[in-house]
C-alpha cells in the first residue's frame, strides 16, 4: 500500500499589462533563476525564479489539500505584489499559453527552453521541443510532484500511467487550450525524481482558482487510490489520442467507462 505520500508543485505563470491585456516578460521583474532560486524573506521550502519569460515558483511538498492551495495562493500573491511594485499596471495571469509581443522576446533568456528534457511515459523516450525559439508562442505548466517512501522506478512509472488517466484525461474537459501541446504538456509527460516523480502534462490554467486546485488535488489522490487498488486502466493509445488531440468525445467515453473522475469531486470553475 502507498503510504505517507506528499504532493508538491512548481507552477509557472504569465505577467500581463492590465491596460493592454498583453503579456509582459517577467525577466528583470521577478528575481531568481533555475540555478539560484530567490529565497530571501520566503519561508523554508519556497522559491521564486524566471523561466524563459515566465514567473515560476515552488512550494514545499505537503500532505494537506488546503495547505497545497494556500501555499500556491501565497506565492501567486507574492509575485503579483512584486510585479506591481515595479509597475502598478502589471498583474499575473494563470493560463496555458499565449502569443507574446516581439518586444518582450528580445532578451536571450526568452530563447531558452527547458533545462533538462522530460519524457513520455508510454515511449519512455524524451519529448522533443522543436522550433520553439522561432515562434512567439509561450506556455505555462503546472507540474505535480509526488513523493513516497521506498520509491522505485517501476512503481513510479505505473503511478504515472494512473495519473495520466485520472488527472490528464479529465483535465482536457476544462482546459481546452490546444496550443500549449505544440511545445509541452503532451500525454504522459514526466520526469523521475529522487523522491518519486514529476507529472508535467497540466497547464497553469489549473492554478487560476481554488476550485480548480481542489479538483486536481482530489484527482491525484483518486489516481493513487486506483493504483493501490489495481483498477483497470484504459488502453494507453486512447489516452494519448484524447489528450494530444483534445478529443473531448473520446475523453468523456473513457472517463465514463472507467469511472475516472471521483464522484464527490468539485466542479472546477
Amino acid at each position: 500500500m502507498l503510504r505517507n505520500y506528499t504532493i508538491g508543485s512548481d507552477p509557472e505563470l504569465f505577467l500581463i499589462n492590465k491596460k493592454t491585456g498583453k503579456v509582459v516578460s517577467a525577466i528583470d521583474k521577478i528575481p531568481g533563476s533555475k540555478d539560484a532560486p530567490y529565497k530571501d524573506n520566503l519561508p523554508e521550502g519556497f522559491g521564486l525564479q524566471t523561466d524563459n519569460i515566465l514567473a515560476e515558483f515552488n512550494i514545499p511538498a505537503v500532505k494537506s489539500e488546503q495547505r497545497f492551495i494556500d501555499y500556491i495562493n501565497f506565492m501567486k500573491d507574492i509575485i503579483r505584489k512584486r510585479a506591481q511594485s515595479i509597475d502598478p499596471n502589471l498583474d499575473i495571469k494563470c493560463m496555458a499559453s499565449a502569443k507574446v509581443p516581439a518586444k518582450e522576446l528580445k532578451h536571450p533568456q526568452a530563447k531558452e527552453f527547458g533545462c533538462d528534457p522530460d519524457y513520455c511515459i508510454y515511449t519512455e523516450g524524451p519529448n522533443q521541443v522543436t522550433g520553439a525559439a522561432r515562434t512567439n508562442l509561450r506556455s505555462a505548466g503546472f507540474h505535480i510532484h509526488v513523493g513516497y517512501q521506498n520509491n522505485t522506478i517501476d512503481q513510479s512509472m505505473l503511478m504515472l500511467r494512473y495519473i495520466d488517466a485520472y488527472v490528464g484525461l479529465p483535465s482536457i474537459l476544462y482546459d481546452t487550450d490546444a496550443e500549449r501541446r505544440k511545445l509541452y504538456g503532451k500525454a504522459g509527460c514526466f520526469r523521475l525524481q529522487p523522491y518519486g516523480f514529476e507529472y508535467r502534462t497540466l497547464s497553469s490554467f489549473w492554478i487560476e482558482t481554488e476550485s480548480r486546485l481542489r479538483f486536481i488535488w482530489r484527482q491525484v489522490e483518486y489516481a493513487l487510490w486506483a493504483y493501490d487498488n489495481g483498477r483497470q486502466l484504459p488502453d494507453w493509445a486512447y489516452i494519448v489520442e484524447a489528450i494530444n488531440n483534445n478529443n473531448i468525445e473520446l475523453a468523456n467515453k473513457l472517463i465514463d467507462t472507467y469511472d475516472l473522475i471521483h464522484p464527490d469531486n468539485v466542479k472546477p470553475e
